[in-house]
């Protein structure tokens, strides 16, 4: 690095004193190694107030150093949030390459013990694993994110193509509690790009300065670690919980007299209509949702009262338009997420309902659009 800055300083010198133009620009930032730089002084002067033939002084060539210099970092903002028991639970690290050549990265992870990242370490992960995005996508996709280590890495000249998302997947304890953390840490270690699919072989400095016409590569103050050029992030996985909570109401809504809510009297021939809203105000989704209702003796499920006559149950999530389901007797013979007992007593209805629904009910942040209602009706014997 004092080498390749002594030849800037060297060279600007010279054009500040003298005078002389550049036949070509000046080094930009993040040029890559080994390109060679190419600078010709030309001398303009007059004899007897008559201008004479400039002269070039021959031309000189250097060729840039080689910076190793990487970051590795945490992707998302915080804590990745899991569930107890959670099974290759994926946090996100980003690689980025701000050297000035391309690089093979080779990664590892560790288990943090004790100590705070976001929170406080207070468990341990296990089956740690690493995948590399494969597309780009900075999402972790299952059989396409398969490479362990970090091919071609573009350099800091090629912003954008020289960062690169790398997923570490752990397994959560199942007797973790809520708030319990588990500390991670990716390293990622620099080895030359030869070409070739894989790693190449690990980066070292060259030391010293063997002359213009050839690349030195020197480790950046951030990644030198000795004899090799590493870099670490941290991240946690941080224990959450699904919070689920259920009001159920009824409503009269006709009766025999033909009277309609709110005058309608809760006498036998009447319908009531019952209303289960659910929300979340955990800071997980909870998934597989199912709601059961036992229908008293006293009550005769209806049927056909939702959809133009055509359903049974009516279900709304938040703002959303409402989506229906038919409640057939014995079994969800249509795959609808609603059915009867063979008692035809007890109701039952699942979230999602034909793939309408998200496969969860979402964090709850006291909005309309975090809550799942029910509704069915039934007459009074």
């Amino acid at each position: 690095m004092c080498a390749l800055k002594l030849k800037r300083l060297f060279a600007l010198g010279l054009a500040a004193i003298y005078g002389l133009t550049w036949s070509t620009s000046v080094l930009a930032v993040g040029t890559d190694a080994g390109t060679p730089i190419n600078n010709t002084a030309t001398v303009d002067y007059k004899v007897g107030g008559v201008d004479q033939t400039a002269i070039n002084s021959p031309q000189t060539t250097f060729l840039v150093d080689q910076v190793v210099d990487f970051v590795v970092a945490e992707a998302d903002g915080g804590n990745t949030t899991v569930g107890a028991g959670e099974q290759d639970a994926v946090a996100r690290f980003t690689v980025t390459n701000t050297g000035n050549e391309t690089q093979d990265f080779d990664l590892s992870v560790l288990d943090l013990v004790g100590g705070t990242v976001f929170n406080a370490d207070t468990i341990n992960t296990t089956g740690l694993t690493i995948f590399v995005d494969a597309n780009d996508n900075d999402v972790y996709d299952v059989g396409i994110d398969t490479a362990t280590t970090i091919d071609a890495l573009s350099a800091d000249d090629t912003a954008g193509a020289n960062v690169i998302s790398v997923f570490v997947l752990g397994d959560i304890p199942g007797t973790a509690s809520d708030g319990d953390a588990a500390n991670i840490e990716l390293t990622a270690t620099a080895y030359k790009d030869d070409a070739a699919p894989g790693l190449g072989t690990i980066e070292a400095e060259t030391g010293g300065n063997d002359g213009q016409n050839s690349v030195e590569i020197i480790f950046s103050a951030a990644v030198d670690s000795g004899a090799t050029a590493t870099a670490t992030g941290q991240d946690g996985y941080l224990v959450g919980l699904a919070s689920l909570s259920a009001i159920k109401g009824s409503t009269v809504v006709l009766d025999p007299l033909g009277q309609t809510s709110p005058l309608a009297l809760a006498i036998p021939g009447a319908f009531v209509q019952y209303e289960v809203t659910i929300t979340n105000t955990g800071v997980l989704a909870a998934t597989e949702v199912q709601i059961t209702d036992d229908i008293p003796s006293e009550l005769t499920f209806a049927t056909g009262t939702y959809n133009g006559a055509a359903s049974d149950v009516e279900i709304v999530v938040g703002a959303s338009a409402p989506v229906y389901c038919i409640a057939e007797v014995g079994g969800d013979g249509n795959s609808d997420g609603c059915f009867l007992n063979a008692a035809g007593d007890s109701l039952t209805v699942s979230i999602p309902v034909s793939g309408t629904y998200p496969t969860g009910l979402t964090v709850g942040t006291n909005s309309p659009t975090d809550d799942v209602i029910v509704r069915f009706q039934a007459t009074i014997n």
